[in-house]
């Protein structure tokens, strides 16, 4: 029996941990709860489950938090247990201390490190505790390749450290992916009410981190040189009323752009409908899941490459290779992202192109059987198998 510990469960995770339960018999136990404001599926599993018990001491603070471990443990009596790798899940400690007697194998899974603070062992005490967790765990679960080679120096069997590359539910999205090439990018187009030649497009939470006010600003440059263009902001957030805000005043200046709010959609066949009818997913900020989203569209992604300021990106930057699968600018140059964007526009070829790389890229590197690949391996270690 293999218990996966979580302190919740999202929407995009939801196809992500069916499977690998498919594929393991991994029984997902997470947070009835989770901390304030968080976006929680709201769809009930249809895989074995188990909503336990869940208490955050501060609600603003999501990573400190401690889960009912004790139920699903005696319940179940598992053989391995895989515990997202938070340093302020208390129960974690537990899981830990319990593990002699109760006789699992403990495997870890984690985007590694803090990327805005950057890996320090040598200096850092909590750089020194993630190291040590990993060390006392019997098998590591990274996000990516990246954290693999930051952290092989550190750990003392690096046998035991995989990597499930993150990713959401691809076969899923690939299905209606499939579905789209059959209408074509002009009849997607016509449905959605994109008018324009050129479509740009931003989806995610309207987050400071994720720069979507930079956006506008490149936009406005890109629109003094390709008039059929239009930006479209999907998403909600706390940067809303102040985007309208410095729309409106940028439309009063020039009545000829075009940049349509939509808004939040959690409807899966309206994003893809959306990402699919667009020539590039744009964000200058942190980037995440979001680049996956975006390649099982056939949509390259832009963003900028991480400086000293930031955007500090996730794990999943990996799959923006630039020039190939998407572009990565200089921080903090407006002038020069908004020539590549339109370098790539007018390029037909190049388009056609990077296209092709993105959609290899979902099926050889991000793919969910390559994620459910690395779980596979892990559990396979602890157990003994070969």
């Amino acid at each position: 029996m293999i218990l996966v510990f979580q302190r919740t469960l999202t929407h995009y995770r939801l196809g992500v941990f069916r499977e690998i339960n498919k594929a393991t018999g991994a029984i997902l136990c997470f947070g009835k709860k989770g901390p304030k404001g968080t976006y929680l599926s709201r769809v009930e599993p249809d895989f074995p489950h188990l909503k336990i018990g869940d208490f955050y001491p501060f609600s603003k603070i999501d990573t400190l938090a401690f889960l009912d471990i004790f139920t699903p443990l005696f319940e179940f009596k598992p053989t391995v247990v895989i515990a997202e790798l938070a340093l302020g899940i208390m129960s974690n400690y537990l899981l830990l201390g319990l593990r002699p007697s109760l006789r699992y194998k403990l495997i870890l899974w984690s985007h590694g490190y803090n990327r805005k603070k950057g890996f320090h062992p040598e200096k850092s005490v909590v750089d020194k505790l993630r190291v040590w967790w990993m060390n006392k765990a019997d098998a590591v679960i990274l996000y990516g390749q990246e954290g693999k080679k930051m952290f092989v120096p550190h750990i003392k069997d690096n046998k035991k450290i995989f990597v499930a590359q993150n990713t959401l539910d691809t076969p899923t999205l690939l299905k209606i992916r499939d579905k789209l090439d059959k209408i074509g990018k002009k009849e997607v187009k016509k449905q959605l009410g994109f008018t324009k030649r050129y479509d740009l497009i931003y989806m995610g939470r309207l987050l400071k981190e994720k720069e979507p006010d930079r956006l506008i600003d490149v936009y406005k440059i890109i629109s003094k040189k390709i008039d059929s263009i239009e930006l479209h902001i999907v998403g909600n957030g706390p940067m809303m009323g102040e985007l309208k805000a410095k729309t409106r005043k940028l439309k009063d200046e020039d009545r000829n752009l075009k940049i349509r709010f939509w808004g939040a959609i959690t409807d899966d066949e309206v994003t893809a409908k959306m990402l699919y009818a667009s020539d590039l997913m744009v964000m200058p900020g942190y980037l995440g899941l979001s680049i996956v989203h975006s390649f099982c569209f056939h949509c390259p992604v832009v963003s900028q490459k991480q400086g000293v300021n930031g955007p500090f990106h996730s794990p999943e930057i990996e799959y923006v290779i630039d020039g190939k699968t998407g572009f990565l600018t200089p921080y903090d140059n407006n002038k020069l992202m908004a020539e590549i964007i339109i370098d790539y526009l007018l390029d037909e070829a190049k388009s056609k192109e990077m296209k092709q790389k993105t959609k290899k890229m979902i099926e050889k590197v991000c793919s969910l059987d390559n994620m459910i690949r690395g779980f596979s391996e892990a559990i396979g270690y602890v157990k003994g198998e070969k």
